[in-house]
């Protein structure tokens, strides 16, 4: 069990007295290591929320700048920061809240050639990026690594979240999108987003990462849709597609 310090008893004391997380469990998080593909909207709180649990290991990856529409949801920036790299000044960020950690900002993007050497050593990925290629290049390329993500995904006033294990035994994101040339490929920048929906959506994926890295029962391949605005939820489960062209061609 990974040795926790004076200074780590004092800092997480309120969660160490949590049934479902004390000092095994602190452990287990300080061992933990994530990907976050993606500083904007979901992965800054995301980030922030993980680092401030004390998961140990925490790999940035994101090759935008900064820009001044995104303060009012990526609330780890300020004006000063607008037109700096999101994943250096978002590393800054959380090594200068907690210099325990093992910070890794890279500025990057995901995708099939990169996802080798940002996938290493890797526990959890969590998608925090605005890209269905995005979402199809993680799904595919954890698959092969063997590793699970947590999806997430925001636009107006809707959000929607799910987990899939590493072998993809609830089915994976291209069972759920059958057809990726009938979904909507508009973003944010084209719908526009209500920022505290990203906080919503963001959480859930931060709450899935602690339960999966402190081996907690997660709710795999469960997708959950929520709209903000009016209140009304629903899951849906995803389940394996026979004909799905990835995981039921790979297993």
């Amino acid at each position: 069990m990974a040795e926790l310090t004076d200074a780590e008893l004092a800092r997480y004391a309120r969660q160490l007295i949590l049934p479902e997380v004390d000092l095994e469990g602190q452990a287990r998080l300080k061992r933990g290591r994530v990907l976050i593909i993606g500083a904007g909207g979901l992965g800054t709180p995301i980030a922030q929320y993980l680092a401030g649990a004390g998961v140990g290991g925490i790999r940035i990856a994101d090759n935008d700048h900064i820009e001044l529409s995104n303060l009012p949801r990526q609330l780890a920036y300020t004006e000063q920061d607008v037109g700096q790299f999101k994943a250096d000044v978002l590393g800054r960020r959380l090594a200068d809240g907690n210099s325990g950690l093992a910070v890794d900002a890279r500025v990057i993007r995901f995708d099939i050639g990169s996802a080798p050497t940002l996938l290493e050593d890797i526990d959890l990925v969590l998608d925090a990026t605005d890209s269905l290629q995005a979402r199809l290049d993680i799904d595919r390329t954890t698959f092969t690594a063997g590793l699970p993500w947590v999806m997430g995904a925001a636009v107006r006033t809707s959000g929607q979240w799910a987990a899939f294990d590493g072998r993809r035994e609830q089915g994976c994101y291209h069972c759920l999108v059958a057809d990726a040339d009938q979904v909507q490929r508009a973003g944010c920048a084209e719908l526009g987003i209500l920022g505290p929906v990203v906080g919503l959506v963001a959480l859930q994926q931060s709450v899935l990462a602690l339960k999966y890295l402190l081996g907690a029962s997660v709710p795999w391949g469960q997708l959950r849709v929520l709209d903000a605005w009016s209140g009304e939820h629903h899951d849906i489960t995803i389940g394996a597609r026979k004909n799905c062209s990835m995981c039921q061609n790979q297993h």
